[in-house]
Order: structure tokens, then sequence, then C-alpha cells
């Protein structure tokens, strides 16, 4: 039986969350990147004809598309070994994994993108994963031009940098208060929302030059857990009484509600005018739906972050996670709703219940359609 297989790329967001899911839960892969002939003529084809990262193989020669069904089938595999078994902590491990596959791309890209100190290493990477007789949009140069156009869509004109960057490096100060007292987010192991978080920050703002600077300068504990999730070990040696489980008593720190209320200043307005925005556009819908692939962005969002006006693409994927979260609560007791709702009020995210499509987003054939 052949190994996993996981196509990829080093500087690939989501490949960073399921490398480190493998990585953790010790299972045995390869990575290789997506050019090859078999990628093109057999996994593409199984993935739904969608050429995006990550892509699995599996010992069966079955593939999974995308990093959240790949760490699904995997946890259910792995007897949710990384899910928290308790409310509060459940609910956490949901929200940061929403928040690091939806909720960091500003200040991921613009690092990334914006800054010609990581250009040398960006094209080193997107020259190992040009596909074979890429078209012009999947060139190095293409690349660099849709990316950079990315950056105005994702709300990073050059008149917000200023804010994003400010926002970030709050961040940043928020995030190494909590790391500086527990090695992950839920005490001494690792959970689902650890590695949806360390995806952005590990293959993005842990590696480019200039968002690496930032953390060795501003904030070695975040660091440190960027490293420790890329290690098969527990990876806190500077913890000596640090237990490999998560915290007791269904404990949130009060460091990471700090972390979230800071978060809730973009990540709510902004979610709720996607929302907003996605509703409108599926009421006005003539055609049918059902089973029609979601597309990545639909229309715009306006919403304001600390008193200035902001513009980004509505992403639907957001809700599409965010659905989890919300199935979460409605299948939770009457006590623990009580629970959850508190815990969002306490990090200024009472309303993120609220926020709903009106149509739901599934998964068929290896792609997101619309149900």
């Amino acid at each position: 039986m052949m190994p996993i297989t996981l196509y990829g790329s080093p500087m690939s967001l989501y490949t960073a969350r399921v490398r480190s899911y493998f990585i953790k839960a010790g299972l045995s892969f390869r990575e290789v990147a997506p050019v090859s002939r078999h990628y093109e003529e057999v996994i593409l084809p199984k993935a739904g004809g969608r050429r995006s990262m990550p892509t699995v193989e599996l010992e069966d020669g079955s593939v999974i598309r995308d990093s959240v069904a790949i760490i699904d089938y995997f946890e259910a595999r792995n007897n949710f070994a990384f899910s928290p078994r308790t409310t509060c902590q459940q609910l956490i491990s949901l929200l940061f994994d929403l928040i690091g596959a939806e909720g960091m791309y500003r200040p991921a890209m613009h690092y990334r993108w914006r800054y010609n100190e990581n250009k040398k290493l960006v094209t080193h990477h997107f020259e190992e994963i040009t596909p074979l007789n890429a078209s012009y949009q999947f060139t190095v140069v293409g690349r660099f031009e849709r990316m950079l156009k990315a950056c105005d869509d994702l709300g990073v004109p050059q008149e917000r940098i200023a804010l994003v960057e400010s926002l970030y490096l709050r961040l940043l100060r928020e995030l190494d208060a909590h790391f500086k007292q527990t090695p992950y987010l839920l005490g001494g192991k690792p959970s689902i929302g650890d590695f949806g978080f360390a995806a952005p920050m590990s293959a993005h703002l842990g590696r480019d030059i200039v968002p690496l600077s930032l953390l060795h300068e501003h904030a070695p504990y975040v660091l440190r857990w960027i490293e420790r999730m890329q290690r098969p070990d527990p990876g806190f040696s500077e913890c000596h009484q640090c237990s490999e489980e998560f915290l007791q008593g269904d404990e949130i720190p009060d460091t990471l509600i700090s972390v979230l209320r800071h978060i809730a200043l973009d990540f709510m307005p902004e979610t709720e005018a996607a929302c907003r925005s996605i509703n409108e556009w599926l009421s006005n819908q003539e055609e049918e739906l059902v089973g029609k692939e979601v597309e990545r962005g639909i229309g715009e969002a306006s919403f304001s972050v600390e008193g200035n006006a902001m513009t980004a693409g509505a992403q639907p994927f957001r809700f599409y996670l965010l659905a989890r979260l919300q199935t979460f609560f409605s299948k939770s007791s009457e006590d623990d709703r009580k629970k959850i709702q508190n815990l969002l009020a306490a990090c200024d995210m009472a309303e993120l219940l609220d926020h709903r499509l009106i149509r739901d987003i599934g998964r068929d054939r290896n792609l997101e359609v619309w149900l």
C-alpha cells in the first residue's frame, strides 16, 4: 500500500494546516508539488478538476481536496484526538479554526505581496508549483499580478496599510501574552483551532522575511508556538510543569479572551457585512443553484474598523466554517448554550451565531456546492 501523499507547497497557507496535523498525529506521509503528470491525469480529475492546495491521495488511491475535508477525515479516523470534549474549549477550537482560515487573510497576503524583500523566496516557491504548460495566470509573473490585486480585494489598498499593520502588531502582543503562559491555545496539546490558526502564522507570517522579523522583535512566544506546531513531540521544553492535555475544567484563559476581543475588531463587522452581501446575491438568483460549485468570492462587503471604512470581497467559505460553530451550538444543551453565549459575549462576538447564509453550503465530488 502506498503512503499518504500531500500535494502542496511550503508557502501554502492551507497546506500548512494539514502538514501540521499530519506531523502531530504521527502520520507517515510524503509531500510533493502538484505539478507531476500523475497529478494532472489522476489526482486533478478526482479532486473535482479544481487546482488547489492541499490535496491528499490516500493509501488506497482515493483523493480528498481542501484542508478542512482532509482534517475532518483524519480526525474521525484518529478518534477526534485534537477535538476538545468540553463545551467552551470546543467552541474556542472551532472559532480559531474559522479565524485562521478566513480571518487572517489580510495581514498574511499584505505582508507577503506588498514587500519586495519577500520576492526572491516567493518566486522560488512559485516556480516549484507552476503547472505543466501553465496558462499565464499560473506563471510566476501572472501569479504576482493576481496576488497584488488580491491585496486590494481583501481590503488592503494603499490607504489602509497602516491600519492593517497596526491591527496585526497589536494582535501579536495579545498572542504573545497568551503563549507566554501556555504552549498551545488551550493548554498542553494542540486543538483543531491550533492547526487552523497556525496555517497563516506559519506559512506566511512566520516564514516570509518581513513578518518573520516582526515575530523575532515583538512576539518570541508566538514564534515558539509556530515552531512547536511543526514538531512531532510536544515541543515545550521551557515549560516543565505543563501537562500534555487540554486545560482542566473547560478553562478558557483570560489571555485568550483578550486575543479574541482584538480579532473581533475587524472580524465581526466584516462577517456581518459579507453575510448581508452574499445573502442579497443569493436572493437575486433566478437560476437553480443546487449542486453548483460555490465561487470563492461573491460581491463586496463594506464595513468599518475603528472608524475606518473598508471594502473586501465577500467569501462564502467563511460561512461554511461558521455553520459548524452554529451547528455545535444548536446541538448543545440549554445550559451549554448559555455558556457559549456568555463566552462569545465576553469575546465581543455575541452576534456571530446570527450571521447565516440563506442557503447552506455542502460538498459533492470534492467541491463546495450550494445545497
